[in-house]
């Protein structure tokens, strides 16, 4: 028991002061890895740690402006209020990183890893998100104004009172996404799966939503006016209170849908599928309302 005690002992000696080297190296550019180690408020704009191994370090306030962050991997990380302002990020892994009121604008995220991460109230305008991987983060009153995200996967991300007008989501997956009180004007989700995903409340208006896939999805008192919705799939949807004033439906899929007390004023309809769907209350294309 005392042999064993002792070789604890050791081993706990030798692994501080090589933490602490690690740190030290690594605050003097000779070293990228640096793991769990404490780097908060380090100047690090146009560092190279491509590359670089920092799970669960603590950089919260740390500025890595235009820093190459190619494959950097930071899972777990505190990166609070970091600056990721024009850095590459491409391929970097932030997997569980609780990265709230991080600035990333205008930075390369193409391919990189955000699972689970909280990216509450961040700042992702201009971001290039083209195939990343966001998949059940906070996303919660986050900007994401003209953000490129074609193809990134959004599955069951959290996205309430995000503010993404002009964003480009083509054939994203926002499959069960929460999309809350959110402003997404003017986006292009072109192609994107959405099934299940909750609108309620949020302004669509002039998005392009043409083929998306959105069955048994919920877009309670949501605003998609003027929104091209053309061979979108919006069956077995809860649509009540909905505003799709001058929007283009020709050959949507509304079947089985609940849309009571809704709008459909100056809407193009022609060919949209209608069976079986509750429109109580409803204004339609012509005025009228639908007893």
């Amino acid at each position: 028991m005392r042999a064993w005690a002792i070789a604890v002992v050791a081993v706990l000696a030798l692994s501080a002061p090589a933490r602490a080297d690690a740190l030290s190296d690594f605050k003097a550019g000779t070293a990228k890895d640096c793991l769990k180690c404490d780097l908060s408020g380090l100047d690090l704009k146009h560092r190279d740690l491509s590359g670089a191994q920092l799970d669960g370090a603590d950089l919260h306030g740390a500025d890595l402006y235009a820093a190459n962050m190619k494959g950097m991997s930071c899972k777990g990380c505190n990166l609070n209020q970091v600056r990721f302002k024009r850095g590459d990020l491409t391929g970097a892994d932030f997997t569980g990183a609780s990265i709230q009121d991080g600035n990333f604008h205008a930075a390369v995220m193409q391919n990189a890893v955000l699972t689970n991460a909280d990216l509450s109230r961040a700042d992702l305008n201009r971001t290039d998100l083209r195939r990343a991987d966001l998949s059940g983060a906070k996303l919660d009153t986050a900007m994401l104004y003209d953000a490129e995200m074609s193809g990134a996967k959004l599955v069951g991300a959290d996205l309430e009172h995000a503010m993404a007008g002009t964003a480009r989501l083509a054939r994203a997956d926002l499959t069960g996404a929460k999309i809350i009180a959110s402003d997404f004007r003017n986006t292009n989700l072109r192609g994107a799966k959405m099934s299940g995903v909750v609108l309620d409340g949020s302004v669509f208006d002039h998005a392009d939503l043409r083929q998306v896939k959105a069955a048994k999805s919920s877009a309670l008192k949501a605003l998609l006016r003027w929104v091209d919705l053309r061979q979108a799939d919006f069956s077995q949807s809860k649509l009540d209170g909905a505003s799709f004033y001058s929007a283009d439906l020709r050959g949507t899929n509304l079947s089985g849908s609940t849309f009571t007390n809704g709008e459909l004023h100056r809407a193009h309809i022609d060919g949209a599928n209608f069976d079986g769907v509750t429109l109580t209350g409803t204004s339609m294309p012509d005025g009228t309302t639908h007893n």
